[in-house]
């Protein structure tokens, strides 16, 4: 219960502070718009006093049939300025040659204005005066004779409005925050409630009752979607239970055959006293086969289990592709050569790559040799590499029997064998545990590519592996090279 309270108070902590921010962004968004909406009618106002004085002291020169004087302006001034617009018209040298009988003209200071003029700083600003005021200095003429118009309003109605504003925020943001962290906390009580069914519900699930599920009160709600969250994941956790089971089963039925033949020779070799020297050899490497069997599939168990674990360290190094393609062949051309399959390879040079090398060429290895057990004698087998626009492609071609088409996927399985027709000799003489292709793919992830068996028919199979291209290369024309039963390469071994 104490965890449940726990999540109700952070919840409404939460809650309330984000609820704060966007109040308080609100309120900070909405007074700043407020009050560039007011500079904004106070500016047009002003300019709208100037045109309309200029336009009244024109029409007054106008009557008057003579040059302004300032009789008549101060005249025009004081019908058209209030308390709280003082209007000043200057001489073009910045001289005060009208002003209005507002009392707020005293506080414009003429030395300022004197400075603007000599300046040329014509325009709004914003002055220091008691209160601050808007100041829009703008030259005119009037009937031929410059002068320079000086209007201001004052910025206490403004700061009145916006101190009003500033209040109600103060109290009314708090009031907001108070409730909602009130209804925060007793929405978060009403709403967590079904979690400790849930979660006595999860506790009561173990590792021999994963077929066992959460209840799920409404489907459409986040609890509800947790439940179906929680029940996915224990349906995961159930799969790869299952999983985990059939491999170490598949695994122990895999070390199982090199072990008994193992026990069985040591058995033999034991039993007899008095062998020659060749029917121990032939027990030794009998020994020796299952010995290098057992060693292949432990370190392809070791390697995948790493792989999944995410802790296989892959090295970053730079190679060209086409090297490990043409080594790898040439391992193989041996293995080619006993089971009578033409083994050959085309390749474009340069193609730099970046990545584990030694994983590369395992991946090519499982490949080719999948390949080459599955192609019957007098078949072909053919490895090309080749640069397309931000990938290299790698294909693996044979002439065998292909694949069922509902086998397409469960090939990349673990221990999966499709072709059943091997005997154990067969196996044991070569054949792989179910583990080349699945390794093969997870090498080509592991180095942001992929690897898909692109065709299959009684023509053959078609595996294609698409690697990220790294580094810039030149296209260049394609070279051959046959490798296959009769050719006179020196094989490296596997």
């Amino acid at each position: 219960m104490t965890g449940i309270e726990s999540i109700r108070a952070r919840l409404t902590a939460w809650y309330t502070l984000v609820l704060a921010v966007a109040l308080l962004a609100s309120g900070l968004i909405s007074y700043k718009v407020t009050e560039r909406q007011v500079r904004r009618a106070a500016d047009a106002s002003l300019t709208l006093s100037v045109r309309q004085v200029t336009a009244a002291l024109s029409d007054e020169a106008e009557e008057s049939g003579r040059i302004l004087e300032s009789r008549s302006a101060v005249e025009v001034l004081a019908a058209m300025s209030d308390n709280e617009r003082p209007m000043i018209v200057l001489t073009n040298d910045g001289r005060e040659f009208a002003a209005s009988s507002a009392a707020l003209t005293r506080s414009l200071d003429r030395a300022m204005l004197r400075r603007r003029v000599a300046q040329h700083a014509f325009g709004l600003a914003t002055v220091a005066a008691a209160p601050g005021m808007r100041l829009l200095l703008e030259p005119i003429e009037v009937r031929g004779t410059p002068f320079v118009l000086a209007v201001a309003q004052s910025l206490a109605p403004q700061q009145q409005l916006l101190g009003d504003l500033r209040n109600s925020m103060l109290v009314s943001i708090p009031l907001a925050l108070l409730i909602a962290a009130a209804g925060g906390y007793l929405l978060a009580r009403k709403s967590l409630s079904p979690v400790a069914a849930m979660s006595a519900k999860a506790r009561a699930i173990s590792a021999a009752s994963l077929g066992e599920r959460i209840e799920i009160g409404n489907p459409r709600d986040e609890l509800g979607q947790l439940a179906v969250t929680l029940n996915a994941l224990l349906q995961r956790m159930e799969e790869s239970f299952d999983s985990q089971r059939r491999f170490m089963a598949d695994a122990s039925h895999e070390l199982r055959t090199p072990v008994a033949i193992l026990q069985g020779e040591i058995d033999v070799a034991l039993s007899r006293e008095n062998r020659d020297a060749r029917e121990y050899r032939e027990s030794l490497e009998i020994m020796r086969k299952s010995v290098r069997r057992l060693t292949r599939i432990v370190r392809d168990l070791f390697l995948l289990a790493r792989g999944d674990a995410g802790q296989y360290p892959l090295r970053s190094e730079r190679f060209y592709l086409e090297e490990v393609v043409v080594q790898t062949v040439q391992q193989f051309r041996t293995v080619a050569a006993e089971r009578g399959v033409s083994l050959r390879e085309d390749h474009r040079i340069d193609l730099v790559f970046r990545g584990d090398e030694d994983l590369i060429q395992r991946l090519l290895g499982n490949l080719v040799d999948n390949a080459i057990r599955h192609t019957p004698a007098g078949g072909r087998v053919s490895v090309s590499c080749t640069s397309e626009s931000d990938h290299f492609r790698i294909e693996v071609a044979d002439t065998g029997s292909g694949i069922a088409p509902e086998l397409r996927e469960s090939i990349f399985e673990r221990f999966f064998r499709g072709d059943s027709t091997h005997t154990a000799a067969e196996t044991f003489n070569g054949s792989g545990a179910g583990l080349g292709l699945p390794i093969a793919r997870w090498i080509a992830e592991a180095h942001g590519g992929r690897l898909d068996l692109a065709r299959t028919g009684p023509s053959g199979s078609v595996f294609v592996v698409l690697l990220p291209r790294t580094e810039t290369v030149e296209s260049v024309p394609i070279t051959s090279r046959d490798l296959s039963a009769s050719s006179q390469l020196s094989a490296s071994g596997r």
